[in-house]
């Protein structure tokens, strides 16, 4: 087993399960990108109710093993529109070039239910603008959010959207009939790489002039999440919030490095650990080695999570006591690492105590 190799955990709640959905239809956006709307069977409805920015985990066959992946819900339910997701091929990507292969209006696929913690701010009393953040593929949680906003307050929305080229824009055609349907409240600034170069800190600083007190939120590839981040931290926020979402995929398991050994037990490690959820404190049976998801699990708690691969950050929780060691941790940014957060599925105890804190 190699380092970076999750060790699956099972549960017998519904949301923490695969349930096939049947294809209702395919949008090919561009060249090298399909939107994919799944028809939900009225016995599903429930477990599939999604929220914008939240995000479908897919599993499919490969070789004599499964893969999964997370890929973003593109749609809005304050649209009435049923779930989307859209996908964008990647060189060697394997389930993202298999999708956009075989997925074809009448074909059904294993789904988990919607997850993610993406979220527009749900208090009706908070009047900040948003301002977001979108680059290439990563518009796709952008555009689910930037739609809610628009159809359920008031508040003034600007997308920055940079892309490597006119052809390579999703979703260009709908962003310019929302930007003429809601003139005034929807500004869309269109980046092209091929014209302007590489968006860069500058350019962001400007485009945040005047915007200090706004929610911001931010997807698309690492070099531009990061140029974004970097920004924003030295502009005098003035009552808005950061929100970022980070995929990277998962390693799978035939291409994992041999040589990389999983963590074992370490010497005065936990044997005993604590969980904190919904405002009360469980001690918890652990065995060293095993990630604490899974040992919270076991002992029958509802704990968030998703991919159990360190990708998603569903699993999210903040390290109250103790330390832990982490293989992967992509999900999590910088900020969050300086905090204190973890990764559930990823973290394993260096320390005899050790305590776990998940939000409601």
């Amino acid at each position: 087993m190699s380092q970076n190799e999750s060790i699956p955990v099972s549960s017998d709640d519904p949301k923490h399960q695969f349930h096939e959905l049947t294809v209702f239809d395919v949008i090919r956006e561009t060249p090298d990108a399909s939107s994919f709307i799944f028809e939900i069977p009225s016995v599903l409805e429930d477990l599939f109710r999604y929220r914008s920015g939240q995000f479908f985990t897919f599993e499919i066959p490969w070789d004599d093993f499964h893969v999964r992946r997370c890929y973003s819900l593109s749609s809005a339910p304050a649209w009435g529109e049923r779930p989307k997701v859209t996908v964008k091929r990647v060189d060697d990507g394997r389930v993202s070039n298999w999708l956009n292969d075989n997925l074809g209006q009448g074909s059904t696929i294993r789904v988990m239910p919607p997850d993610g913690r993406f979220l527009l701010h749900e208090d009706s009393a908070r009047r900040n603008p948003l301002t977001l953040f979108g680059g290439g593929s990563g518009i796709t949680p952008v555009m689910s959010i930037l739609k809610q906003a628009l159809r359920e307050t008031e508040r003034h929305v600007k997308l920055v959207y940079a892309n490597r080229d006119r052809s390579s824009v999703i979703f260009r055609a709908e962003l310019e009939a929302i930007a003429e349907q809601f003139a005034g409240r929807f500004e869309l600034v269109s980046h092209l790489d091929d014209e302007t170069g590489f968006l860069k800190k500058e350019d962001i600083a400007r485009h945040i002039e005047g915007r200090i007190d706004s929610d911001f939120y931010i997807c698309g590839p690492t070099p531009f999440m990061d140029a974004v981040e970097d920004t924003l931290p030295n502009r005098p926020l003035e009552g808005g919030e950061i929100f970022v979402e980070r995929f990277v995929s998962a390693v799978d398991p035939d291409r994992r490095p041999a040589e990389e050994a999983a963590p074992g037990p370490s010497t005065g490690a936990a044997t005993t650990i604590k969980i904190k959820l919904e405002g009360q404190t469980h001690e918890v049976p652990y065995e060293p080695g095993e990630p604490i998801l899974k040992a919270a699990i076991r002992a029958g708690l509802d704990v968030p999570y998703s991919c159990q691969d360190g990708y998603c950050g569903c699993c999210m929780a903040m390290l109250r006591e103790g330390e832990v060691t982490m293989p992967t941790h992509e999900a999590l940014t910088k900020r969050e690492l300086a905090e204190g957060w973890v990764l559930a599925c990823q973290s394993r105890p260096t320390t005899p105590n050790c305590t776990l804190e998940f939000e409601d």
